[in-house]
């Protein structure tokens, strides 16, 4: 009984049906379902399964876990109720603490006794695994701006996120191996300081992208081999008020400083608001930044206030995008096959 209600739950809610070789399990606060904790539920997942494995996370606030999907459980899709009904939060973040090898809260350090010395970031959840799916859920870091304080670590190839909100301050979303690709589809990604960053691929297919002021949206560290870092595809840029910290309210935003390595970042046929930086680009300890060519700093048919191109920073690599160029950032030349295959 309680699995045909679970069916006909996941019909109401018009989420991502399952299919035929996809196992679903339940988690549930109240007991309700094959597991209260999510992390019980990923660690239940079989070594290398090549079946998919459906975790339906029921609505609620689930705060008391820092999360990690480990390299053998690969192909799990971890599925709220609504973006703003599951909502998966902590709040660890950098700091100088020799004791915690420089992770604070020290009560959250304590309390989180699963791979301590695996994991090197502070992110709510991180992705080592193949195939991982979200799906309709809000996943964040609630620290405010105390230092690097992420949501999500992603390590993983064929990462995909569906309608969910990542939300933090600083270093929100760490795509951090290079190569390794992300997909975000209509997604509201939150942040202020670098927070979209690293060395991966990430795709953002009509996002709404939302900053404090103050700040940058990327932080990109692209390899000189890998043709493409972050795509941003009819994305929409905007300024948030009320920020965490008062001093930035007022202040413009940034598309991003670039971080080391050749950066590779292109916005296309996306609406960028009034309170962004006319120079767009910001330099941070990367004094070959401005001259090099082998940074792509590309802009494409954006619209809204923030788009003029005629103010931006005069780098080598920073310019507007031809017809014909603009091809090349279709999500099939990007990835080499679409997300819907993976």
């Amino acid at each position: 009984m309680k699995r045909i209600a679970l069916l006909i739950l996941l019909l109401a809610t018009s989420l991502t049906p399952l299919s035929a070789t996809e196992r679903l399990w339940v988690v549930a606060q109240d007991g309700s379902g094959d597991f209260q904790s999510i992390q019980e539920a990923i660690n239940a997942v079989p070594e290398m399964s090549d079946e998919r494995t459906v975790i339906l996370i029921k609505a609620g606030l689930y705060d008391q876990e820092k999360l990690i999907i480990h390299e053998n459980k690969p192909n799990i899709t971890l599925r709220g109720e609504g973006r703003d009904k599951t909502i998966i939060s902590y709040r660890m973040f950098n700091g100088p603490s020799p004791e915690t090898r420089g992770v604070l809260p020290l009560d959250l350090w304590q309390k989180w006794s699963y791979d301590k010395l695996l994991v090197r970031t502070t992110a709510t959840l991180t992705i080592m695994a193949e195939g991982t799916t979200l799906e309709h859920l809000t996943l964040q870091n609630t620290a405010g701006p105390v230092g690097q304080a992420l949501a999500v670590t992603v390590c993983g190839d064929r990462t995909k996120f569906i309608r969910c909100n990542l939300i933090a301050y600083q270093d929100t979303i760490f795509l951090w191996r290079s190569g390794k690709r992300s997909y975000f589809d209509h997604c509201l990604v939150v942040g202020c300081v670098d927070y979209i960053y690293g060395g991966g691929i990430g795709y953002f297919d009509r996002c709404h992208i939302s900053s404090y002021g103050a700040g940058w949206v990327t932080a990109p560290s692209t390899d000189i081999a890998q043709p493409y870092g972050f795509v941003f595809d009819r994305c929409r840029f905007t300024y948030r008020d009320n920020s965490p910290r008062v001093s930035d309210d007022g202040k413009m935003y940034a598309i991003g400083r670039p971080w080391h390595n050749y950066p590779k970042v292109a916005l296309l046929r996306c609406r960028l608001s009034k309170e962004l930086d006319p120079l767009g680009w910001h330099t941070w300890n990367m004094p070959y930044a401005t001259t090099s060519p082998d940074l792509h700093l590309y802009e494409y048919k954006n619209r809204g206030k923030g788009a003029d191109m005629s103010r931006r920073a005069k780098w080598t690599g920073l310019r507007a995008l031809t017809k014909e160029e603009s091809k090349r950032y279709r999500i099939e030349e990007v990835f080499g096959s679409h997300p819907d295959t993976w």
